[in-house]
């Protein structure tokens, strides 16, 4: 049986269950080099509204790249080297979905982990309904909590497939994954003391012919990116085969 479960019968969304320990190098890593940045004084501007903004935090191995927007108060913190890449990687592997993902996306050989992120924000003033993957990407978003969420922390709002507005409660050790054609948004919720954090990865196909549809919604999300074809972009020529 497989352990991904549709959340609707016509939507490009699933979830699956794990054991939520798979999760704990990244949350010392989001201890230890990470929140330590979100809570000084001069990082203080990056929750605020109104203003889009980059950088990067941490240092040596363990550096990250955010990326925060101006419509909402939510910060991106994707990996920016190997070794921060790897984390996120030995998440993925340790959740042994590889064999099921190939069943939903056009692979040649393998699927490929593109990214990891750690998406942070505090609150969430209107619902931003949006699409992760153009059509025919071969591609998915996995969302997670890494941590607990309060009760006051939003959840996953979604439009089934009579356009009604439906809601994802995150739950620890359970995660949603999310194709194309899948129109979702945060559910509001107002400013709290302790921050949601989500854990979120991208992967799919291994196919560098999907570039076009991919790069609409990976090219910008972070600086460290590995390309379908699974080398790091900017340190081959596999792109050019699409030209």
């Amino acid at each position: 049986m497989s352990a991904l479960k549709k959340i609707d019968p016509k939507s490009n969304a699933y979830t699956f269950v794990f054991d939520e320990k798979i999760l704990d190098d990244i949350r010392s890593a989001y201890h230890s080099h990470i929140l330590p940045h979100l809570e000084s004084p001069e990082d203080a501007s990056l929750f605020e509204d109104g203003e889009s903004r980059v950088g990067e935090i941490g240092a040596n191995d363990q550096s990250y790249f955010y990326t925060s927007y101006g419509k909402e108060p939510l910060i991106w913190v994707a990996n920016n080297n190997w070794h921060t890449y790897e984390l996120f990687k030995n998440v993925f592997e340790a959740l042994d979905i590889r064999d099921e993902v190939k069943q939903l996306v056009d692979f040649e050989n393998d699927i490929t982990l593109y990214s990891g992120f750690l998406v942070v924000g505090n609150r969430a003033n209107i619902e931003a309904w949006h699409l992760d993957f153009v059509e025919g990407a071969n591609a998915y978003t996995l969302i997670t909590p890494l941590f607990e969420l309060d009760a006051g922390h939003g959840n996953l709002l979604y439009k089934d497939t009579r356009d009604d507005t439906q809601t994802y409660l995150y739950k620890l050790g359970e995660a949603i994954i999310v194709g194309d054609n899948f129109s979702h948004a945060t559910e509001p919720y107002a400013k709290t003391e302790k921050p949601r954090i989500l854990l979120s990865l991208t992967f799919g196909t291994d196919k560098i012919v999907y570039w076009d549809a991919l790069k609409q919604t990976i090219a910008g999300q972070s600086m460290f990116l590995i390309l379908p074809c699974g080398h790091q972009r900017g340190s081959c020529q596999c792109l050019e085969s699409t030209a």
